[in-house]
């Protein structure tokens, strides 16, 4: 059964100022009903009743909870110490297409699974859209949740600005293998951008993503190989990183 430790008091103004500065997703659930959506907080205020952050309205919320008073919400994000918290809101109001929930009392902070990290297969890819562009990286790394890639400069003058930013969201996602590890990508709703770097070559950026949101099926497909490559490694000794 998994533990979790209670944050209250002071480090919990400080921990939502970190997830508005950094732009932290998290997802939202509604009690008693199968509405969840990735959000973002956009704002802290002070209102009558306290502290409170604001979220824009996500699609389909108020339909989900038309026949709902008081909200029973739930909400769960990864921090960036990797580490999942929980907190729980009620009530709250619509304004302006905007969201009020008062900041919680209290959130808890789940023990950290524990995650393998094996080195990609040779040829494996990240492919994504951005615009109207399709990028394709090369995956260095990869865990059950995320990924260590590197885009290649093609040409001295390409790349000089990277067209990714730091915390940046991006969906739509595939993990291409080769045909002999895996035939079908593997597809990912939603990571997020965690780190931005020039690797040190000097030829390109090494670009850490985060998995946020993908489907159960999908998930249980990346979970099955990456204990298949961990299996692999152990056996001919390949390099193997444990994460706790």
């Amino acid at each position: 059964m998994a533990e979790s430790e209670k944050i209250e008091g002071a480090a919990i103004p400080k921990l939502f100022e970190e997830l508005l500065h950094h732009k932290t997703l998290l997802k939202l659930t509604v009690f008693d009903t199968d509405y969840e959506h990735l959000t973002l907080i956009t704002a802290l205020v002070n209102r009558s009743k306290g502290p409170h952050f604001a979220i824009d309205t996500p699609e389909g919320f108020e339909q989900a909870t038309a026949e709902i008073a008081p909200w029973h919400l739930h909400f769960e994000f990864t921090g960036k110490d990797h580490i999942k918290y929980t907190f729980r809101c009620v009530g709250g109001e619509i304004d302006n297409n905007r969201m009020y929930l008062e900041v919680p009392r209290e959130i808890e902070r789940w023990q950290r699974r524990e995650l393998f990290r094996v080195n990609a297969p040779a040829g494996t890819k990240l492919c994504l859209p951005l615009d109207t562009l399709r990028y394709e990286l090369d995956v260095i790394d990869i865990s059950i949740g995320g990924t260590l890639a590197t885009l290649v400069r093609t040409s001295p003058h390409d790349l000089e600005t990277p067209p990714f930013n730091d915390d940046q969201i991006l969906k739509d996602i595939e993990l291409v293998f080769p045909s002999e590890i895996m035939r079908q990508p593997i597809k990912i709703k939603t990571v997020q951008l965690k780190r931005l770097r020039k690797n040190s070559e000097k030829t390109g950026y090494e670009v850490a993503f985060e998995f946020y949101e993908i489907s159960t099926g999908e998930q249980r497909r990346l979970t099955d190989l990456i204990y298949h490559l961990q299996r692999q490694a152990l056996r001919h000794r390949l390099p193997l990183d444990f994460e706790k």
